[in-house]
């Protein structure tokens, strides 16, 4: 594996992973992204608001009781919930995935009120349709990587979302490879084809 990576001109990839994984700051979850890992069941607005406000209220609850955030509420739990909000706290009890008790208790309590201070995402942080999305893909064939070790799902949402900082495909031969490409993409300076199984990108003209 070693020599492979010396053949290929690759090993300062691996001395950036090492890095990578060393670095404490690569193991933070940041509650208000917590969204773009669910897969949404609506891209209405009021929908993504409140799918935002429960995932960062339940990765909050998992990060303080050190939990598995799957152990609080499951992903297509909050889905629903996301979807077809309770009106009352009582309701909790009729709600497949949760306990009975969440109709009397803090926590259901506590998810209640993620509910009801919840707003309707902004167009700005509105996720990509599937369309939209840069060609990673086709990208990692030509790499020869697989595609999740170069960005995961939630971080292309993330990036087409506005999010700069902490993504990893914006740095080291992630970027290289991939992210920088992807960026111009989102921001409209680039666009992509796919010719003969090649992605291919042109410049866009300016205003």
């Amino acid at each position: 594996m070693l020599e492979k990576l010396r053949h290929t001109g690759r090993g300062q990839w691996l001395d950036q992973e090492m890095e990578r994984l060393g670095d404490p700051a690569s193991y933070l979850n940041i509650p208000d992204l917590a969204w773009l890992r669910i897969r949404a069941p609506s891209r209405k607005p009021e929908v993504l608001g409140r799918l935002k406000a429960l995932a960062a209220w339940r990765e909050r609850e998992a990060q303080g009781k050190n939990l598995p955030r799957g152990r609080i509420v499951k992903d297509e739990t909050l889905a629903d919930i996301a979807g077809h909000p309770p009106k009352s706290q009582a309701d909790l009890a009729r709600i497949r995935g949760l306990s009975t008790s969440w109709a009397q208790n803090e926590i259901g309590a506590r998810m209640m009120a993620a509910i009801e201070s919840s707003v309707p995402l902004p167009e700005s942080e509105m996720p990509p349709r599937e369309d939209r999305k840069p060609g990673l893909k086709v990208r990692s064939r030509d790499a020869d990587v697989a595609p999740k070790l170069i960005a995961r799902s939630d971080e292309l949402e993330a990036l087409a979302a506005g999010v700069r900082q902490g993504l990893s495909m914006l740095d080291g031969w992630r970027y290289d490879v991939f992210g920088k490409d992807a960026l111009a993409l989102v921001e409209g300076r680039m666009a992509f084809s796919v010719q003969s199984g090649k992605m291919v990108m042109s410049e866009l003209p300016g205003d």
